[in-house]
């Protein structure tokens, strides 16, 4: 069957400007499968085509009313479901499946096999997973069943389209998927094309039907339903495909990416604390962005953000040629890219430096070749920049660091191994956690942190910038610390007795809310942390703005 071929290129969710409209209106336009001259120039952040057009197909949708007359004449006609003149239930009876017998649009795989692969992606998601099924649509393309359409889409693997508002944030759905996913422009072809995008959509109507719809965060969109498509049909692996831009790239924000390569993010977090982690950001995602859902999701699971993004990229380090047997990722030998230094330079004894701008979230790669050596040891040390409000604001805020390495001990800086010491300077060194990898060897990988602080941060605690207060504390015998909060004249506001936390410092973390779940006054509070017999104890400011 003919296929069109057309580049299609990923632009900002964020639609504010006229230009930002017309480009929206052209890519959406490219989406149906109208031919149009494209007068304004769609500019390209990101090196790989579209593979799901959910984005761009509910931008449109929620920015119809901006658009120009002529414009909305003819967007109404398109944002319309699908035509065809068939359809049919899948075996289990929880999709209808709408499609049209000849023509372009016509079926060019097995329809029975999509049917049962669409039951079984159903069945994974809601029955083993524990997702709610996306909710039904009153009567919307027949019957009250998930609806899946079939049609030619030249380039794009799918997309799901909300439909009518459940709740502010929430709405029913239907998905649209393409009809062969043959060409060049589809890495997986056939049925298998349409296996893992079945996966894929299903969970964005999960997603959009019971939690939320947030543009800003369309990024763990693509991202979840990206990994949903390796969690239900593992042999499959279209996510390998869409890997490069990210390890060429891991020192840019971690939310700019967009999702498809990064699906890796969520087969950690699986491997770490268990997939029902993914299902507790979702939650947490209806009152909050993602990176502050991923933060307490990971401390809730007894990490922190800062240790486990450092270990991502610690992770993200041994793949393909470096990839070790039963370590990291399941798949690891099979991801054909390397992750990108930042930065590369020859080690000059008796020290190097290294000056970066940082941006919020990312992973920032320093690769030292110490040409001096008798061994040529090459030394990588792994820079995590962990500001998370930092990567919500926008523009995203960069932070500079200085990074020393020296052949001698220096003054407020640590030991790598024995020959290698590093110091980082920073105004806001608290947002960095730092691990090195010396010969392609992670260096005191697994040993938990015994680095003791006698302050608490972020100081000072503001409820619109952060959502996690942490006390230092001492190991215990138990591995957990008794945390009491006082007003200035002693009232007893809070205690509990919680987990440590291990990641560069030792912790309990405190949500900032008394007994009662209530947030508290602008003021000062005082601060005890008891493990065991070692008791720390201090001040700490919160501002209630």
């Amino acid at each position: 069957m003919k296929k069109f071929s057309l580049l299609f290129f990923f632009i900002p969710i964020l639609i504010a400007t006229a230009q930002n409209l017309d480009s929206l209106y052209n890519r959406f336009m490219q989406v149906k499968g109208v031919t149009q001259i494209i007068n304004q120039q769609i500019i390209s952040t990101q090196e790989e085509a579209v593979k799901c057009s959910f984005g761009i197909v509910n931008q449109t949708k929620l920015n119809y009313e901006k658009f120009t007359a002529l414009q909305k004449k003819t967007l109404s006609k398109l944002l319309q479901r699908p035509a065809s003149d068939t359809s049919f239930l899948t075996p289990k009876g929880k999709f209808r499946i709408h499609y049209t017998k000849t023509g372009i649009d016509a079926p060019g795989y097995d329809l029975n096999e999509l049917a049962k692969a669409a039951d079984s992606s159903y069945n994974y998601e809601v029955n083993i997973l524990g997702y709610p099924p996306p909710p039904k649509d009153s009567g919307e393309g027949g019957d009250d069943l998930y609806d899946i359409y079939i049609q030619n889409l030249s380039s794009e693997y799918g997309f799901t389209e909300f439909e009518n508002p459940i709740t502010n944030n929430t709405y029913t759905s239907f998905m649209v998927i393409d009809n062969d996913f043959s060409g060049d422009n589809y890495h997986t072809h056939g049925i298998n094309g349409a296996r893992v995008t079945v996966a894929h959509e299903m969970h964005h109507g999960i997603q959009i039907g019971n939690y939320i719809y947030r543009a800003s965060d369309n990024y763990y969109y693509e991202l979840t339903s990206t990994a949903m498509e390796e969690f239900v049909y593992n042999d499959i692996n279209d996510y390998y495909y869409y890997m490069g831009s990210y390890f060429r790239n891991p020192q840019r924000t971690f939310s700019s990416n967009d999702g498809y390569n990064i699906a890796i993010w969520n087969l950690f977090l699986r491997d770490r604390f268990g997939v029902d982690i993914i299902k507790r950001i979702w939650e947490l995602m209806t009152g909050e962005r993602a990176l502050k859902a991923f933060d307490e999701a990971i401390i809730k699971s007894g990490s922190t953000f800062k240790a486990e993004f450092n270990n991502f990229g610690i992770w993200t380090y041994f793949t393909d040629v470096r990839a070790v047997p039963n370590k990291y990722f399941k798949e690891a030998s099979n991801y054909h890219h390397l992750i990108n230094p930042l930065m590369v330079t020859d080690f000059t004894n008796p020290t190097s430096t290294m000056n970066v701008s940082s941006e919020a979230v990312s992973n920032n790669f320093l690769q030292f070749n110490d040409k001096s050596s008798p061994a040529n040891n090459v030394l990588v040390s792994l820079i995590s920049n962990c500001d998370i409000n930092g990567g919500i604001n926008s523009p995203i805020t960069n932070t500079s660091f200085v990074y020393t390495l020296s052949s001698q001990p220096i003054s407020g800086g640590k030991k790598i191994i024995n020959g290698y010491y590093s110091n980082l300077e920073s105004q806001n060194s608290f947002l960095f956690s730092e691990s090195n990898i010396f010969n392609d060897i992670p260096v005191n990988e697994g040993r938990i942190s015994t680095e003791e602080i006698d302050y608490p941060f972020p100081q000072p605690f503001k409820y619109s910038a952060n959502t996690q207060l942490f006390f230092p504390t001492s190991s215990s015998g138990d591995g957990t610390a008794e945390l009491y909060i006082y007003s200035v004249d002693m009232t007893l506001v809070y205690s509990i007795t919680k987990r440590i936390l291990v990641s560069d410092k030792i912790v309990i973390s405190w949500d900032a809310h008394d007994a009662n779940g209530n947030k508290l006054a602008t003021g000062v509070y005082l601060f005890v942390t008891k493990s065991g017999d070692k008791i720390k104890k201090g001040k700490f400011v919160i501002y209630n703005d």
